[in-house]
């Protein structure tokens, strides 16, 4: 009899423990939901809200206590209730892509939101979890036949994107007219339009390469929020895991003979195999999203928005994240041949240079090493030059000459004819198709390196070799 006492006390201790664990971790994991800037819910099948944390009241201005009860699509804008009943008629799987709705303020105006959530598969027990989670009155549900999801609010970006776009059509429209302008009037203003062409090609590439660079550091910031989300939440989840792994093994300890129905579920899941792989797992987790703040950085860098003037740089630096800017295109696609890159950094100081415009001269400079390489990368065997049958490579060589830095990009393509030579930096000219290129970088890059840095800019090629462009820049500016 005393013996069956100490078990019932050391089993209601356990039990004390585990509910005092729990009601911790809900506690905590309660608190992040309600922080969060996104909306957080939970519905039944048919629709009806069961829980929204605190952002939804921000972002609508309707009230956590008047929302719950209610159907999420009496809040969505007539128009987009169809896309609402098909996210919620996808059971037993994750949207493909975020859905885009747009939703009623309780001022009127509408708001747009991103939607991702998962029905769950199973439809048994679905009305009872409906009414559990109606009972909780917006207690964050853990039954599994409810629908959880997020919302991001995304009316800005939809408001850009319309202004930009608005913007552009307004940029065509002028380019447009200066350019019908300019072809009524060259009869007798041959050197007039030849400056008119020349400035409006800096026009035109400079408003490319700012919307370029914008683009990169909106999506670099996009990336960055919630990658920083996910990767500062591995730490605690992996503590989570840990405690319950932990009180398996208590379990296992002091109940080494479990019920059969106990011992077929630790054998389904392998429970010993998932207490060495979880830490791996983690650990994998952590290093790719590191790896992506790695890349947003690079991307953040690659842009330089905040460096219009001059600044005191490291040029391998720029070279290397304009590489990963093409980084898909080296790589090609199954059937392509990859593009090497040989990168041989000799030792540079800081140079003191416009880094942006730098940035972008490099761009232009490695597609076009790329599209001169693109006969190359194919895998038939038929053709009998014998640049096809070379690996296609790019090699990057830099070095110090006295006080200047110099950079070479150079291909071992099919090379340049000396009548295409001789006018490569002439605004407008191209040899590629229509469509494919304007004839501007080249001539841009000319630009930037001679006029705004003094250096030079030259291009040796060997038909049948390759390809070599050649940047000399001084370490300082002249003022």
């Amino acid at each position: 009899m005393l013996e069956l006492d100490t078990k019932n006390e050391l089993n209601t201790q356990i039990q004390y423990r585990l509910i005092e664990k729990l009601t911790a971790s809900e506690r905590r994991y309660r608190e992040r939901v309600e922080e969060l800037r996104e909306i957080v819910f939970e519905c039944d099948r048919t629709g009806n809200l069961t829980f929204v944390n605190q952002a939804w009241d921000n972002t609508l201005s309707h009230s956590v206590e008047n929302t719950l009860g209610r159907g999420i699509e009496t809040f969505i804008a007539p128009q987009d209730q169809e896309k609402w009943q098909f996210a919620l008629s996808q059971k037993g799987e994750a949207l493909a892509q975020p859905i885009e709705l747009r939703f009623m303020h309780q001022q009127g105006h509408i708001v747009w939101l991103e939607l991702a959530m998962q029905v769950p598969k199973n439809e048994q027990g679905s009305e009872q979890g409906s009414e559990q989670g109606s009972e909780q009155s917006g207690e964050l549900s853990a039954n599994s036949h409810s629908i959880a999801g997020s919302l991001v609010d995304i009316t800005e970006r939809k408001r850009a994107a319309e202004l930009m776009a608005q913007t552009n059509i307004e940029l065509e429209r002028r380019v447009a007219e200066r350019t019908n302008d300019l072809t009524n009037a060259n009869t007798t203003l041959t050197a007039t339009l030849e400056k008119l062409q020349r400035t409006q090609g800096q026009l035109i590439q400079t408003e490319k390469m700012s919307g370029l660079g914008q683009l990169v550091a909106g999506v670099a910031h996009e990336i960055n929020n919630p990658v920083n989300f996910v990767h500062g939440n591995i730490k605690p989840a992996s503590e989570y895991a840990k405690d319950v792994l932990e009180l398996i093994e208590l379990y296992q300890t002091y109940y080494p003979a479990p019920k059969p129905e106990i011992q077929n579920a630790l054998d389904n899941i392998d429970i010993e195999f998932v207490k060495t792989d979880f830490p791996k797992l983690i650990s994998s987790m952590r290093m790719g999203t590191q790896r992506i703040k790695e890349i947003v950085k690079s991307l953040r860098s690659f842009s330089r928005l905040d460096e219009a003037g001059t600044k005191t740089v490291d040029l391998h630096e720029g070279i290397e994240n304009t590489l990963l800017i093409v980084n898909s295109r080296l790589r090609g696609n199954p059937e392509e041949k990859s593009i090497e890159v040989i990168k041989r950094f000799g030792q540079l100081p800081l140079v003191e240079c416009y880094p942006g415009q730098l940035n972008q001269v490099f761009l232009n400079l490695l597609v076009n090493a790329v599209d001169a390489l693109e006969p190359q990368r194919s895998p038939i065997s038929s053709l009998t030059e014998s640049s096809f049958h070379r690996h296609p490579a790019i090699t990057i060589t830099t070095q110090l000459e006295e006080a200047w830095a110099v950079i070479s990009f150079a291909d071992n393509g099919c090379g340049i004819p000396a009548a295409v030579l001789s006018r490569l930096f002439d605004p407008f000219f191209t040899t590629k198709p229509v469509g494919k290129g304007t004839g501007l970088g080249l001539s841009i890059s000319y630009q930037v390196v001679t006029e705004k840095h003094s250096g030079q800019l030259e291009c040796l090629s060997t038909p049948g070799e390759g390809t070599a462009f050649i940047i000399r820049i001084p370490t300082k500016l002249k003022k």
